[in-house]
């Protein structure tokens, strides 16, 4: 990768998009959707995506450490301390690069989700709030985190899927904004949790497609979702 500099005029935008990374690294970390230095955000600014640093804890990093990429070539744009992107670096570009509609990508590590994605492999809407918000889940086989293949694969998968969960490895989420996407791993975290008690307790009961439709056509839902879309973009 090569380094170049971010314009000035930019530099409003871009600090304001990295107090928005560092806002909901916090809030995945208290959420416990990832431990340790595990997963990894990020969020569009213009043509360059800003990534948390390879090797950082959420909770150790500073606004100023999210790195710059430009999204088309890859290269460093902007970088403080010669911090490293993180190195699932190329399954994020590959959404923005699949789908302009993304302005966040969210990789976290879930307990629950990785269980169910790693066992059973399927995870479909058993309450409202996952029908409107999440929707069907894409699911992956294993394959080696931080790789090339992973970046391909999820990119195949993000043009129909707004979740994934990855098996033995965790889950991609995106949204418009910062918002949406952790909005929508907190959820996904939640009905996978729901669906793992279910199956303890019975076959759980799981939405058709007409119940999911009818929901996300619901008045409520529909003013909801796109509140999410319209927050400020981070």
């Amino acid at each position: 990768m090569t380094t170049k500099m971010v314009s000035g005029s930019q530099e409003g935008i871009v600090k304001a998009v990295r107090s928005e990374l560092w806002k909901y690294g916090r809030k995945i970390i208290e959420s416990g959707l990832v431990v340790g230095p595990g997963g990894n955000i990020s969020a569009r600014a213009g043509n360059v995506m800003y990534i948390s640093p390879s090797g950082y804890a959420f909770d150790d990093v500073e606004p100023e450490d999210y790195v710059g990429v430009d999204i088309s070539s890859g290269d460093l744009v902007d970088v403080n301390e010669n911090k490293k992107p993180s190195s699932e670096v190329l399954m994020h570009l590959a959404c923005y690069r699949a789908r302009q509609d993304v302005g966040a990508v969210v990789h976290i590590h879930p307990a629950y989700g990785i269980a169910v994605a790693s066992t059973i492999g399927r995870l479909e809407a058993m309450f409202p709030d996952f029908a409107a918000y999440v929707g069907k889940v894409g699911m992956l086989g294993y394959v080696v985190p931080s790789s090339a293949e992973l970046a391909e694969a999820v990119e195949r998968k993000i043009v129909d899927y707004n979740a994934i969960l990855m098996s033995n490895h965790g889950a991609v989420t995106v949204g418009a904004n910062l918002k949406e996407a952790f909005y929508r791993a907190v959820i996904l975290e939640e009905g996978a949790k729901i669906f793992v008690l279910s199956k303890i307790l019975g076959e759980p009961r799981v939405f058709s497609e007409e119940d999911v439709e009818e929901i996300r056509n619901l008045g409520a839902e529909k003013y909801r979702t796109q509140l999410l879309k319209q927050s400020r973009q981070a």
